[in-house]
């Protein structure tokens, strides 16, 4: 009864997240919220979530005014607190840190503070902003540098006639989750939300298409794409670890690229994929994991990577396709064997735990299904899983998709989270290859 329970369930699950995926879906919602919003004679509102501890909000919120400017809006800045779905924080925080640090200049933002505020100058700078009726970007920049200089004795002195902001802030939370967020730094508009300066265009994009554009001008540029060096001369070849989940939708948005990076550097894609979360027993509410369907499936459309229809591989199907992993990768293909079950499950919606289907699979990569058979349902792929959970977690990284890159000899090792990263591993390549010339290895197009 269980298994049919588990399959009905599934079924239906599939069609809610396709439906999510669906473009479609997506317009038809921006009609109805804009058709709301006129009946309602409402201006168009642009929330702004601001966290004073937040890395990412301190650039974000280097754009608030000049957004204003740009476009016929009315900005609302609302303060928050801490994510509301906060894993390994003391990692979220020093990842991004430093992330933050290593992004600013490109995003033509000024420099992040290297080390993250107290919390008394953060409960100071929020007793001051929430006790002001309407917050300016003005008033925001001013505060949020004071916060991030712990510049304690000046918001002292500016908080000192202010009431106590009460539960001002968890009611601002509540706001956020109500508007389908969990994070800082996030801009909404009307039923959709667009988080920090790497969503910005999305946002810019659709109030263009209102018509409310005042200034010819956009704020989102987007990262340069780097030029590839060419020839490589003298290059040793570099190792980019790729941790993949076969839940992640972020995770199967990645695959192309990496393994354009595979083919166009001197790089060796090593494949180290982990458990995804809820396998790994983190509790992910509905509003973000529809936040995380949905953002993928905007930018897979704007990648041209086709998403749906979806069938998640969670819970038994998962653990039978890692089952073959450690297998399949010895024989050189763990890459291909992770993409094309990713590929099955976020835009072909195949049941990829069916032995059928597995064994489709392995003769497609022209391996021997007679051997492969003998590591399904087995279980040392648990033990390579988490190993695997563990080196990921040593660069502050907890989530997917997450990469290392380092020189052939696994020194200087740089950690990078996310797809909206690869442009970043695709510069440090660059990097590297441009100031560190070393030995050439004779292989070093075969992708090997």
């Amino acid at each position: 009864m269980s298994k049919i329970r588990n399959y009905f369930t599934r079924k239906v699950g599939s069609k809610i997240l396709t439906k999510w995926v669906n473009e479609d879906y997506s317009l038809s919602n921006r009609k109805e919220m804009e058709e709301k919003r006129i009946k309602e004679n409402r201006h168009h509102e642009v929330y702004y979530f601001h966290q004073l501890k937040d890395p990412y909000s301190f650039l974000a919120s280097q754009v608030l005014s000049e957004l204003n400017d740009i476009y016929d809006i009315n900005l609302n800045i609302v303060l928050v607190g801490e994510p509301t779905v906060l894993h390994e924080p003391e990692m979220f925080y020093q990842y991004c840190l430093e992330d933050a640090i290593s992004v600013a200049k490109s995003y033509g933002c000024s420099d992040i503070p290297k080390k993250l505020p107290s919390n008394a100058s953060i409960n100071l700078g929020e007793k001051v902003l929430l006790n002001t009726s309407k917050i300016s970007p003005t008033e925001l920049t001013t505060i949020n540098n004071m916060v991030w200089n712990n510049r304690v004795d000046e918001l002292m002195e500016l908080s000192k006639n202010f009431d106590d902001v009460g539960n001002r802030i968890i009611q601002n939370n509540i706001k956020r989750q109500e508007m389908g967020h969990y994070q800082g730094g996030v801009f909404h508009y009307e039923g959709e939300n667009y988080w920090g300066l790497d969503r910005l265009f999305y946002l810019e994009e659709r109030l263009d298409h209102l018509g409310l554009k005042k200034l010819r001008k956009n704020i989102s540029k987007g990262i340069n794409l780097v030029e590839r060096p060419a020839p490589f001369e003298n290059i040793n070849k570099l190792i980019l670890e790729f941790y993949p989940s076969l839940n992640s939708p972020y995770t199967y948005i990645s695959f192309e690229r990496v393994k354009k990076i595979q083919n166009d550097y001197p790089v060796s894609v090593v494949t180290k994929p982990v458990l995804p979360m809820l396998m790994r027993e983190m509790k992910i509410p509905s509003y973000k994991a529809k936040y995380i369907l949905t953002d993928a499936a905007r930018e897979a459309r704007r990648l041209d990577i086709k998403i749906g229809p979806v069938l998640s591989p969670l819970g038994k199907p998962a653990e039978r396709a890692y089952s073959l992993f450690p297998w399949i990768n010895d024989q050189g293909k763990g890459l291909d064997y992770m993409h094309q079950l990713m590929k099955d499950s976020f835009a072909n919606g195949i049941d990829i735990g069916k032995k059928s289907y597995l064994k489709k699979l392995v003769n497609l990569l022209d391996l021997n299904w007679a051997e492969a058979i003998k590591n399904l349902d087995s279980k040392g792929w648990k033990k390579c899983l988490e190993e695997n959970r563990l080196n990921m977690y040593e660069g502050n990284s907890w989530g997917v998709p997450s990469f290392k890159l380092m020189n052939s000899d696994n020194s200087n090792i740089q950690t990078f989270w996310g797809q909206d990263r690869i442009w970043q591993i695709e510069k440090s390549i660059s990097d590297r290859i441009n100031n560190d010339p070393v030995e050439y290895p004779s292989d070093i197009f075969t992708g090997s």
